[in-house]
């Protein structure tokens, strides 16, 4: 009997042209969106052009129409107008605001801060005046000074305040003195209204001297219980001004181990 034979099948994948043609279709659209996209990007960058020079041209036309100064208090509106480096009819949108600023702080040391910011047709000077702490004698002359250690000459009502003078003889000193006041000021209230002067003592304490004239010897700028030990100073020296017509001293250097020496001003 004859062997039957076996036959195998192979299957070949074969590229048709319906492939090819959708391969090369694809090509075709894939040039054609590029183009599209290009034509899109021309035309948007010509728009953006187009409209800047629309906006350039009405920039031109925004003016600074009003200069607005608040916050003043001792230093006049037309002062600091008159330091401006731009003026009414200017370009709003090319005025330096930072050169501005810092060109007027410079020359104006009365003021802690200065803002200058645009608004619609105008531009707002906002200022923060200093406000003496104390005050110092600098080469024959009375200036204020605040806690950011920074002298400026007294204008209107300033002459007038109730703040100590402080006298020193470094920068060091008068730091030490400036941050003592500082930290003293939260504890005493208004007492401070009654101090004319403080200083060092060759010993390196604080000394007051009062408006009535008596020295307080304060002893040393610790700000550890300096509430507590305020309290004790204004008992005594309270009881003092009732008690004697006038002092001479109070010496609170001995607070720490509980004594305080009051001497009476004697004729």
């Amino acid at each position: 009997m004859a062997k039957r034979k076996r036959y195998g099948y192979k299957f070949v994948r074969t590229k048709s042209g319906h492939s090819r043609s959708n391969k090369k279709n694809r090509k075709i659209i894939k040039l054609f969106l590029c183009l599209l996209l290009l034509l899109v990007f021309v035309f948007l960058a010509c728009f953006g052009v187009k409209r800047l020079l629309d906006i350039s041209d009405k920039f031109d036309k925004l003016i600074v129409k009003n200069i607005e100064v608040v916050g003043t208090n001792n230093i006049t509106k037309a002062e600091i107008k008159e330091l401006l480096p731009f003026k009414i009819g200017d370009n709003l949108l090319k005025i330096n605001l930072s050169e501005a600023e810092n060109e007027i702080k410079n020359l104006k040391s009365e003021l802690k801060n200065i803002v200058i910011s645009r608004r619609w047709q105008k531009v707002k000077v906002k200022l923060y005046e200093r406000t003496p702490e104390a005050f110092i004698v600098h080469d024959g002359v009375v200036l204020g000074i605040d806690f950011d250690d920074s002298p400026f000459p007294l204008r209107g009502f300033m002459s007038a305040m109730k703040v100590p003078k402080i006298t020193y003889n470094s920068r060091d000193e008068r730091k030490h003195l400036l941050d003592f006041i500082e930290r003293f000021k939260t504890v005493c209230g208004g007492f401070l209204d009654n101090i004319a002067e403080m200083k060092f003592s060759n010993t390196g304490d604080i000394v007051f001297i009062m408006n009535s004239g008596a020295i307080v010897s304060w002893g040393e700028e610790k700000s550890e219980h300096l509430s507590s030990k305020f309290r004790k100073f204004q008992k005594v020296y309270v009881d003092a001004m009732a008690k004697y017509e006038q002092l001479e001293y109070i010496d609170m250097t001995f607070y720490d181990s509980g004594r305080a020496i009051v001497k009476p001003l004697t004729n």
